[in-house]
């Protein structure tokens, strides 16, 4: 049966079932092949199909559907955000350093950028790299390039030089932050670039804390020994700016279909260290935000949304800068993203949005029951739409969270959300009215957003149904474009029009979308069955004295050996966690395969540790951890390592600890 043949007959059935045509219903259901479990839904007037019934549009208003996918024609994102400009021209644009900039005001900003770019030869379909966090100027140039029909590319901080040189082959124009210059000097000091806007975050600071950061900067220049050349190819924020005076015609490009209007670099992991920079059009923002707003998402006019992620990512882009001007709130930006920074940001600036990922989420929490066990008071009635997104959370911590939230005076609590790249973000997220019936071992990241079809497929391709798990597909007006100058890699999670997002999920059968973790993420053995981390972590997890586990592979001679990265509960005494540790391997072996075996653990704590740069749990360093992991032998721990050997780690086994020594552990 052919991929339109299977989705025809899925169309098909919802036809008939609504019809009650039985003899159809019992024709198609035959051909289908649907088993007794799906056959259940038929009578509750369902397909069974997800895809095809779209339960999650029971929670929204009659329409919405077709409401979020009835984009204004032939406008780009500019001509849209200049209307709701002027519609919510009472309601600062951006708050920077408790500083705020006003609507006209920022509109007028990107006018000058938009001459700016036009004097110095930017060019229709041009794009523009920019390398740095979001600052009022960059939110103007965005704009700007968008106005004047060029595609800004926010480059991963974390870029390698050959992937840099690859990314902007085909650029000339670039603007770089200067306190990370030295990461891409040797790129963007080359010819090709006639030239390099140097930016500061200093620049829209007031004083006297402008003055503050300005001279750590020039210490922290200082002691790296490095600074901007002083050429004509660089030039500074105040001189490009005024470089605006020198063009003098109309700075608006018309409206192109399918244009490339941004560039972000997706979060996930490089595919061979090649980075993804997933293109997003006119037509495909505007899908998002109107997904969004019909939706009936907890934005409202006046309202502050914190945006502390770089704009690498396309959370920080869509949902925390677009969106949030589309709906008329001020754009708090801060550009720093450390644990301390977020918790600072979330107490002083009282946001009514904010998102990140559920470590950051966590660091903030620990810190803030610290505090409560002190005796501070915390106010947090401010939140609407604080969301956990990324790597989310698990229900225990979630349901902690929440707990502090009611103790702070939050009516709302804490939302989960779920979103990627490839669809320029958000793909569904909780809402305020309506609630999960059944809770599983994993949270749910709400329903999907009105004008999205969601399904969850086997590795052949079928539609599975409600409560089974598959990898999700996605198909969306917002998806995006392509991987910046990838076709091969393209096609691979494009087809048909569906996106193949890479992650393990289910649907449940009123729409709640639940996220196990990746794909990949497992190894397939002998039998061809998939043995998946994740699973051997909830099962840890769901011990009370474990807070927190990742399960990892390690290379070794023996195949399939893995190791685990855990975090004790508090209050559970180092004399007691031996026989713990040795009651929970004895039972995560036995469910083990035979030929699969868990070696060790490391302990970590407090949480585990994050990547700077994804804000999320950071395997690739776990994965190369070699020391600080221990079994348990005769109610003792026994520490090991793992040293390298033809490519491959062989296990060493150290000296018998006494059961009182402490145990190594990781920060």
């Amino acid at each position: 049966m052919t991929k339109e043949m299977y989705a025809k007959l899925k169309e098909d059935l919802a036809s008939a079932i609504k019809r009650k045509d039985i003899p159809k219903i019992e024709e198609i259901k035959n051909i289908l092949q649907i088993s007794e479990e799906q056959e259940k839904y038929l009578s509750k007037g369902l397909t069974g199909f997800p895809s095809i019934d779209k339960v999650w549009l029971k929670n929204y208003k009659e329409g919405a559907f077709e409401e979020a996918n009835n984009i204004p024609l032939h406008k780009t994102v500019w001509d849209v955000m200049e209307e709701k400009l002027e519609e919510y021209y009472d309601v600062p644009a951006i708050e920077y350093f408790n500083r705020q900039i006003s609507r006209e005001d920022f509109k007028d900003r990107v006018y000058i950028w938009a001459r700016t770019f036009k004097a110095m030869g930017v060019e229709p379909d041009e794009v523009v790299p920019i390398y740095g966090p979001f600052f009022p100027d960059v939110c103007a140039m965005v704009y700007a390039l968008n106005m004047i029909g060029a595609t800004s590319y926010f480059l991963k901080l974390a870029i390698s030089e050959e992937a840099l040189e690859e990314e902007t082959r085909n650029s000339k124009i670039a603007v770089v932050y200067d306190g990370m210059w030295n990461n891409v000097k040797n790129e963007f000091s080359k010819d090709k670039f006639k030239k390099v806007i140097v930016a500061t975050v200093t620049e829209d600071m007031p004083s006297p804390k402008k003055e503050i950061v300005s001279f750590m900067s020039y210490l922290q220049a200082k002691k790296e020994k490095s600074s901007i050349p002083k050429e004509k190819k660089y030039i500074w924020l105040d001189e490009a700016k005024a470089i605006a005076d020198y063009y003098t015609e109309n700075v608006k490009e018309k409206f192109v279909p399918n244009r490339s209007a941004f560039i972000t670099s997706s979060s996930g992991t490089t595919v061979g260290g090649i980075v993804k920079g997933t293109v997003a059009t006119n037509e495909s923002t505007l899908y998002q935000l109107l997904m969004a707003n019909s939706s009936e998402v907890q934005y409202f006019k006046g309202d502050r949304c914190l945006n502390s992620l770089p704009p690498t990512a396309s959370t920080s882009l869509n949902v925390l800068f677009f969106l949030a001007m589309y709906k008329g709130l001020t754009v708090l930006v801060d550009p720093r993203v450390s644990e301390k920074d977020f918790y600072n940001q979330i107490v002083d600036l009282k946001p009514n949005i904010a998102l990140t990922t559920g470590s950051m989420w966590e660091a903030f929490f620990k810190r803030v029951a610290q505090e409560m066990s002190k005796g501070k008071a915390f106010d947090f009635s401010c939140a609407k739409g604080w969301t956990i997104g990324g790597e989310g959370t698990d229900v225990q911590k979630f349901d902690r969270w929440n707990e502090i939230m009611k103790r702070a005076n939050s009516t709302n609590g804490l939302f989960s959300g779920y979103g990627l790249s490839e669809l320029f973000s958000a793909i569904s997220v909780e809402k305020l009215d309506v609630d999960h019936k059944v809770k599983k071992q994993i949270m749910d990241v709400g329903i999907p957003y009105a004008g999205i079809t969601v399904g969850v497929f086997d590795k052949d391709g079928k539609e599975l149904s409600y409560n089974a798990r598959g990898e999700l597909w996605v198909k969306s007006n917002s998806a995006m474009k392509e991987y910046y100058n990838k076709p091969r890699l393209t096609n691979e999670i494009i087809v048909d029009d569906w996106v193949h997002t890479g992650d393990l999920a289910e649907i449940d059968e009123d729409g709640f979308l639940y996220i196990w973790g990746r794909v990949k993420d497992g190894i397939t053995l002998a039998n061809g069955e998939r043995l998946r981390f994740f699973d051997i972590a909830n099962q840890m997890k769901d011990n009370a004295f474990i807070d927190d586990a990742i399960v990892l592979p390690m290379e070794t001679e023996q195949e399939n050996t893995l190791v685990a990265h855990i975090v004790w509960n508090k209050g559970i005494k180092e004399e007691a966690k031996p026989l713990l540790l040795e009651n929970l391997n004895q039972k995560i072996q036995e469910t083990l395969p035979e030929n699969v075996n868990l070696v060790g653990y490391s302990f970590h704590e407090e949480m585990l540790p994050y990547s700077p740069t994804t804000l999320k749990k950071d395997k690739n360093r776990l994965s190369k951890q070699t020391e600080g992991y221990v079994k348990v032998e005769d109610g003792k721990f026994v520490k090991i390592h793992f040293q390298e050997k033809n490519g491959k780690y062989e296990i060493i086994q150290e000296n018998v600890s006494k059961s009182n020594e402490k145990v190594f552990i990781k920060k």
